[in-house]
């Protein structure tokens, strides 16, 4: 996962990451605060620094425009995808 990611990104920001990564949907802000137990604030200030690194995208909430969904940006998917491969070919 650290290929993928800012050497530099805090835990909350990789937790977030590993809570989108293991979702099979795009999650609201409050979805991804109740998986990882982390404070709405750090939730959305992990949110803000993965958007700006272009590793989270930011979608509409249909039944609610005042929310957004946040998923995996698609190059960090294939990124996460790669390495979990390697690491299962390294292990057989």
């Amino acid at each position: 996962m650290s290929d993928c990611l800012d050497a530099n990104a805090p835990p909350s920001a990789k937790l977030v990451v590993k809570v989108l990564e293991y979702s099979d949907e795009p999650l609201t802000q409050q979805e991804i605060s109740d998986r990882t137990r982390l404070s709405a604030r750090t939730v959305r200030s992990s949110l803000k620094r993965l958007k700006e690194q272009d590793t989270v995208e930011e979608r509409v909430y249909i039944p609610d425009a005042r929310k957004q969904l946040y998923v995996l940006s698609e190059s960090v998917q294939e990124c996460l995808q790669t390495a979990g491969q390697a690491e299962e070919a390294g292990a057989a």
